[in-house]
């Protein structure tokens, strides 16, 4: 059974390989409006960025508890 913090970590991990893996592949791969797909992408990326930040807190936090 999977405990709640390594749960959290996995969870944490996975979001952060989609959110970023969807940004570049927006920036790949723009669609009719090339301007939606880029600011898509750079959103997906600052959103992949942010929940490594996260994640790194998080683990600093879980090494007190």
């Amino acid at each position: 059974m999977l405990s709640l913090k390594s749960f959290h970590i996995f969870f944490i991990s996975l979001s952060i390989l989609v959110t970023g893996g969807y940004g570049i592949w927006q920036l790949q791969n723009p669609s009719i409006n090339s301007g939606l797909s880029n600011l898509l992408g750079a959103i997906g990326i600052v959103m992949g960025i942010s929940l490594a930040i996260y994640l790194q807190k998080v683990i600093q936090k879980f090494k007190t508890i």
